[in-house]
């Protein structure tokens, strides 16, 4: 059922993971299991509040001390974030958990920051565990990611060029920013995990998201204006905040193998096992023939019956696909797109550019919410109309 808008924040994302696990459950995915006691401490996971910001393409290095002298400016973070790819992982003993065969790589988020920058944001039962894995060299690993790859304290994971990770503390989600793995910078930088993507601001007064954005603004330089959130108002406290992270994707849609197409920078070249286990052809009224993650058909199909029954059909004009296995904005350096997953479709594109007033049909942008997708139109600054991306959560945006 959908949450209440007024839960607090932390309520908020464990009910979205619970509803996550659900749907992989009813997919036939991989539903995560409680990370061992030993594994984590007792704790509160409560967040010191903090403003969040990020921009569509990421932000410019050197940031940090720029907005640390922004006025008001108590302490700032900024995180890096890129995809690493994975060749295998294994437990402490040398036993192996999981060995790719070339050329397929599973993609890893992974995140880096400076451990003394991060500690004014960690909860304070977590503060000491993430600062001494971190500066140790080791891996910080959240939860959910953890259990997706059978890893414990202990364990490591191995990357494309040989680069390794020994994982120090498997700790909450929302403690990882949702990342599947998180590093020092000096531990990430060589890895490459060089883009900066977010940061977290703590203000002494209150300012709007918009008069921060503001200020942010002219420190940013060329590209995508700022988005910012105030405490508590970031569904995941991290770049791309009201979508789901890689690794709940990975739950709620399939984990697959893959690796970057090197005749088309940005695009993938997917192992076909994801593809013939996780994806379907079927033919969807108004919209017709097309590739989909098979765990989306039920909601779309029920979406363009209910534009049909209502008289409604006019609403769809054209239709630019679901599965696309590429990276957001085809940039070789961007995130992972959720069209790789298939869990995402792109209605009326040529009338709804990337970034442009949204100009939808109010009736398919209501038929598409009330059955689980969650719509680009309503992402500010920056619009992605065009946009419907399938949460399984009935009503909530």
């Amino acid at each position: 059922m959908p949450v209440p808008p007024a839960s607090p924040p932390h309520r908020r994302i464990r009910a979205t993971v619970l509803l996550v696990a659900a749907l992989a459950i009813c997919i036939g995915g991989l539903a995560p299991s409680s990370a061992s006691a030993a594994d984590t401490p007792a704790g509160s996971t409560w967040l010191p509040p903090a403003y969040l910001m990020w921009r569509a393409g990421g932000l410019p290095n050197g940031l940090t001390p720029k907005l640390g002298r922004l006025e008001g400016v108590r302490a700032v973070v900024v995180v890096a974030g890129d995809t690493l790819w994975m060749t295998r992982s294994a437990h402490a003993d040398g036993t192996v958990v999981q060995r790719l065969r070339a050329p397929y790589r599973i993609p890893i988020e992974v995140m880096a920051t400076a451990p003394r920058d991060m500690a004014p944001f960690l909860p304070g039962s977590w503060r000491d565990v993430v600062g001494d894995a971190l500066r140790a060299g080791l891996g910080v690993m959240g939860e959910t990611s953890a259990s997706l790859r059978r890893l414990h304290v202990g364990d490591r994971v191995v990357f494309r060029g040989g680069d390794r990770v020994t994982i120090g503390a498997i700790v909450p989600d929302e403690v990882a920013s949702w990342s599947e793995l998180l590093v020092a910078r000096d531990v990430g930088h060589p890895m490459g995990v060089k883009h900066d993507r977010f940061a977290l601001l703590q203000m002494g007064g209150h300012p709007t998201e918009r008069q921060l954005a503001r200020r942010i603004s002219p420190l940013l330089g060329p590209g995508y204006p700022p988005r910012v959130r105030r405490p508590g108002h970031a569904q995941f406290r991290r770049q791309g905040d009201a979508v789901w992270p890689p690794v709940l994707m990975k739950v709620g849609f399939g984990e697959f193998s893959a690796y970057p197409d090197p005749r088309r920078p940005g695009y993938l070249k997917m192992n076909p096992s994801f593809v013939h286990q996780r994806l379907g052809t079927r033919r969807v009224p108004l919209l017709g023939r097309f590739t989909c993650n098979q765990a989306v058909f039920p909601a779309l199909i029920d979406a363009m019956r209910q534009l049909r029954r209502t008289g409604h059909a006019g609403a769809i004009r054209n239709f630019a696909g679901c599965y696309n296995a590429r990276m957001v904005m085809r940039s070789p350096f961007g995130a992972i797109s959720h069209h790789s997953w298939g869990a995402a479709v792109d209605i009326n594109s040529i009338t709804n550019p990337y970034g442009s007033p949204p100009h939808q049909p109010p009736a398919l942008v209501h038929a598409m919410v009330k059955h689980g997708f969650t719509w680009g139109g309503r992402w500010s600054p920056v619009p992605d109309a065009m946009h419907f991306e399938f949460v399984g959560v009935p009503g909530v945006v």
